[in-house]
């Protein structure tokens, strides 16, 4: 039992004097690393330059950070908006299956739009300057069939049967799709027919800022759109030139009736 009890003894002696070196050692290491950790943390006197330096920059830092929250709440409000327009009104350019496929009628297009694309109811354009650069792109789209005609509805207005919020949401689709926004819709009369106008923005991947325009108007039974994209510089050169396609694709539309009538 003595013996027994020594070798007890010198066990637990043993195993103490290997604990406490390393809960010594461990003890040791945590309080470098703390040590070390307040080291990095400048603290700096209340209101002094620096206190009010590292101030500003704790409260650029929170302001960013709001920044990309309410950015990210917009664009969720955005798409949710989108997508409660689409499920309220399928009234809106759902076209009957087919329609779709007829072609766009060709227009007397600027010598300077040139056919990039075809396709069964749209017509893409590069556009150039006189040099023969591009500076930037048009297309003319069947959108689909006339319902009725221009009208006003109390705050509602109607082209050719259709509703100018329902054309409007279509562009704004499109804007979602292509990261850019609306700006501003309008209608206007060109050669005695109501164009209803709806002016857009996107960005490039260069960053640059795009100029986008819509026209919409009803032509021989069909609602057609014709659509521009081109830096800013350059809005106002298309906007004239796609006035005078819309007007171009009236005449050749009127032209063809005489020529049935004719016959």
């Amino acid at each position: 039992m003595l013996v027994r009890a020594i070798a007890l003894s010198l066990a637990l002696f043993v195993g103490i004097g290997i604990i406490v070196p390393l809960g010594t050692n461990d003890a040791d290491a945590a309080s470098r690393r703390a040590r070390k950790h307040r080291k990095h943390r400048k603290h700096y006197k209340k209101y002094s330059k620096r206190w009010w330096r590292q101030y500003r920059a704790r409260q650029r830092r929170a302001r960013s950070h709001r920044a990309q929250v309410r950015k990210l709440r917009l664009r969720q409000i955005r798409l949710a908006r989108v997508r409660h327009a689409r499920s309220a009104d399928r009234s809106s350019v759902a076209v009957k299956p087919g329609v779709q496929k007829v072609k766009a009628t060709p227009s007397s297009a600027p010598q300077t739009w040139a056919e990039s694309q075809a396709s069964s109811n749209e017509l893409r354009f590069r556009v150039d300057d006189s040099r023969g650069s591009q500076v930037g792109s048009a297309s003319i789209s069947v959108v689909g069939p006339a319902a009725g005609e221009d009208r006003t509805v109390g705050s509602h207005k109607m082209l050719a049967g259709v509703a100018t919020t329902a054309l409007r949401r279509d562009v704004i689709n499109k804007m979602i799709q292509e990261n850019g926004w609306v700006v501003n819709d309008y209608q206007k009369e060109i050669n005695g027919r109501l164009v209803y106008v709806v002016v857009a923005q996107s960005q490039a991947r260069s960053g640059q800022l795009q100029s986008r325009m819509f026209y919409f108007t009803a032509v021989d039974g069909k609602i057609y759109n014709v659509a521009t994209n081109s830096s800013a510089d350059q809005a106002d050169r298309l906007a004239e030139e796609s006035e005078k396609v819309l007007g171009s694709l009236q005449s050749r539309v009127r032209g063809t009736q005489r020529a049935s009538i004719r016959e």
